[in-house]
Formats: C-alpha cells, structure tokens, sequence
C-alpha cells in the first residue's frame, strides 16, 4: 500500500478561503493546491465530508470513481485514500467531525463504516446550506451551523425507523426551553440534555415536526420580543437589542430589516403613531396579523422606506 500519511483533524491537501470552528466540528472553503499526481496516499484522524462545490474530482468512496459537483463525500475516521481533483480549479467546502461529534451521532444510529458518496437532495441541500452559512458568517450562525451538522451526520446514517408522523412529547418542552432561553446563548447541545433526548435527534425532529432549525426559531423569539419592547418601552435601540438576545446593535438591526422589511427605529415610529398590539410570527388568522397587515399596508410603510433606502 505504500507509505500513508496522516492527517491531523480539520487539515486537507488544500488553501482555505474561509475557516470557521464550532464546537465539534470544523467548516473550511478551500481550493486544491496539489496537482492531482502529487497528493498521497492518506488518511484524515477525524471523519470528514467533503462538499464538491465545483470542478472534477476521483474518489474511492463507494458510488463515486471520477465525479463531478454537486457531490458529498463521507469519509470515516481513519479511511485510507487518494481522493483529489483533476485539476487545481475545483473548490470544495471541507467539514472535521470531531470523536466526541461522531460518538454523539453513533449512539443514535448507524453511521457508514465505509467511504460514501451521496447524490440525493435532501443531504444535498442541507451541506450545500453550511457552504451558504460559511460565505455570510454571522452571530447566529455558530447555531445554525451546529445544528445543520447535527442534521446531516442524522441524514446519512442509517437510522431507525420512524414511529410515525405525530411529533413527541418532548418537542413542546423543546419549545418552552427555547422560548424562555432566546435571550442567552443557546447550544443544542446543552438543549438537547436539558429535555433529555440525543443532540442529533433533537436536531432533526426539531426540524421535521416545526419546519425550522432551532437556530431559527430562537431568532423568531429574538425578534418577537424585540418587537414587543420597541412597542411598549422606551429603551434604546441598542439596549433592546441585547435584551433581546442579539449580540449588537448592527447584527440586530439586519436581522430585524430582513424580516420586517423595515429598521427597528422605524418599526417603533409607525407602531407608535397607529397604537397597534401586533406581535410578530404569529398564525396568519389572529386579530394581530389581521391589523398588522392593515397598518403596513398603508402609506405610513411605504413612507419610512423610502425615508431609510
């Protein structure tokens, strides 16, 4: 077989063009820089997926041979290989999954003993997100990351079968746990040990039965109760902010002007002026939503924009 070099944890036979650690896990964009002759026999000491974003690319993972993007590639731990590019113009999103990480997924289900490619869709979409996250790396995305992790060691294993489609019991808790914490740093780690069900479960039947992430929902929470407090206090902007979970002013505000359409200064101006109780993120059926659609359907709307574009 030759000689094999090892490879420590969060290290590939590439340049990074983005690198962000979370705990248990490791993201990296990266472009190759050997030649396809030169990489070596190797193996990496943690379990590693590689996301093909561009280019052509040999591979020994089973279903894969020459390849090309959009392609994902789990490797476990120890997996002896020459995986490479043809050439040096491919690019490649690069994620370590730390022992304990892999442990954790282990105990919930069957992780693949081999090297695997996948194709489909759904694992797809949810490492090609971790790219996206990666680009725009924001506050929030230490979570976001985590739990898309979480998600696709949950998708690639071979997991058990599902009971049914009725969400469990343990999910409202999930709810409540995270509604009552939204202004405190959360990790779904330590969610997931408070209601008492595996991390990587928790991750995916978040997902499954409230179509969100936890990340998402607690920024819906953040939201919800900044919009309250720029309704009934007079703290500042910044204030408001930090009480509401948001780690600045700056990250608040996009946030805010992303899902209102509007800055928060200005979303406390007209709510003010019209006297409205609306909060935000509730069924499209309820008295508030039904007010809320009429108040910023008004001038008053189309006035702040154009005051703050």
């Amino acid at each position: 077989m030759g000689i094999v070099t090892t490879l420590p944890p969060g290290t590939f036979f590439g340049a990074n063009e983005s690198h962000r650690e979370i705990p248990g896990f490791s993201l990296a964009r990266m472009k190759p820089v050997l030649p396809p002759e030169d990489v070596p026999l190797h193996a990496h000491q943690d379990a590693t997926f590689v996301l093909l974003l561009n280019g052509r690319y040999i591979s020994g993972a089973s279903d894969a041979a020459e390849c090309e993007a959009p392609l994902l590639i789990y490797n476990p731990p120890g997996t002896t290989h020459r995986d490479r590019f043809k050439t040096l113009a491919g690019q490649f999103l690069a994620i370590s999954v730390s022992p304990e990480s892999l442990r954790h997924a282990a105990e919930y289900a069957k992780l693949p003993d081999l090297a695997v490619a996948f194709r489909s869709h759904d694992v797809l979409a949810t490492a090609q997100m971790l790219a996206r996250e990666l680009d725009r790396w924001e506050p929030t995305s230490p979570l976001l990351a985590e739990g898309a992790c979480l998600e696709l060691l949950a998708r690639i294993a071979r997991t058990r079968p599902d009971p049914g489609c009725k969400a469990p019991a343990w999910i409202a808790r999930a709810v409540e746990f995270l509604h009552d914490r939204c202004a405190s740093p959360v990790r779904i780690l330590d969610a997931a040990h408070a209601i008492g069900v595996h991390p990587v479960h928790f991750a995916r039947s978040f997902r499954k039965f409230l179509r969100c992430t936890p990340s998402e929902y607690l920024t819906r929470c953040r939201l919800d109760k900044a919009a309250r407090l720029l309704r009934e206090s007079e703290l500042p902007l910044a204030d408001a902010a930090v009480q509401a979970g948001f780690f600045d002013q700056s990250h608040f505000s996009k946030m805010f002007k992303r899902s209102f359409g509007l800055p928060p200064g200005s979303y406390r101006r007209i709510f003010r002026r019209n006297r409205a109780q609306v909060l935000p993120f509730r069924s499209i059926g309820t008295r508030g939503d039904r007010r809320a659609r009429e108040i910023l359907s008004k001038g008053d709307l189309a006035d702040e924009r154009r005051n703050t574009s």
